[in-house]
């Protein structure tokens, strides 16, 4: 089985906005709404577990998103979000969990699909994309890593078997790392593949604007 975890319970501090960024809409749809259908209209994936802001979990279980089997409240920080929905409900050590950010909606089916046949190979796979290929009008003000000698952007889905990631967010849980890569990368074999520039996190105004740009053309 293969099951996405979306997380988006923060509250967007560096956007300019009353509401949490993820509901802000554009185009008539709220931004964390384009995240969840790339996943729904994913054939790959069997079911959805949404991690959203506490205040916000009634707002978003009205909408009947299809796939999605749970919707609950977020931690105090990322990590602790993705803990709580790690932990949510069980699923077999062998399933494939898809961590993903709110925050990213223009993922599309090549990174997912790309990422669920690379399990296999490998204990983790975490999309990247070098700085010097980033869209000069957004922020990147993600994670970043030296990969391959680079300075790179770390993205995400970043995918794994459901045991290893759970019992690695359970074990240290009392260590602060930037993303879920970091629990693990030291002690499992990671696959670093190719991301997508457009797969970038909307963390600013500008990035907001970028993206209404891109969806208006569409």
């Amino acid at each position: 089985m293969n099951i996405a975890l979306i997380v988006f319970a923060g509250i967007g501090e560096r956007m300019n906005s009353s509401i949490p960024k993820q509901f802000i809409k554009v185009n008539g749809k709220e931004l964390v709404s384009y995240t969840i259908n790339a996943f729904i209209n994913n054939p790959n994936i069997d079911e959805i577990i949404l991690v959203t802001h506490k205040d916000y979990v009634d707002h978003v279980k009205s909408f009947n998103y299809q796939k999605v089997s749970l919707v609950i409240a977020g931690g105090n920080s990322r990590q602790e979000s993705v803990r709580k929905g790690l932990n949510a409900k069980e699923f077999k050590d062998e399933d494939v969990v898809l961590i993903h950010d709110g925050d990213r909606p223009l993922v599309t089916d090549s990174l997912i699909n790309k990422s669920i046949y690379l399990i296999d190979r490998y204990d983790a796979i975490c999309p990247y994309l070098d700085h010097q290929d980033a869209i000069k009008e957004i922020s990147n003000l993600g994670r970043t890593k030296l990969i391959n000698g680079k300075e790179s952007d770390v993205q995400t889905p970043q995918v794994f078997r459901y045991g290893l990631i759970k019992n690695a967010h359970n074990n240290k849980k009392d260590q602060v790392f930037s993303d879920d890569i970091g629990l693990i990368e030291d002690e499992c074999k990671v696959c670093y593949l190719e991301g997508d520039k457009y797969n970038f996190k909307i963390t600013t105004e500008k990035d907001l604007k970028y993206f209404e740009k891109i969806v208006c053309k569409k």
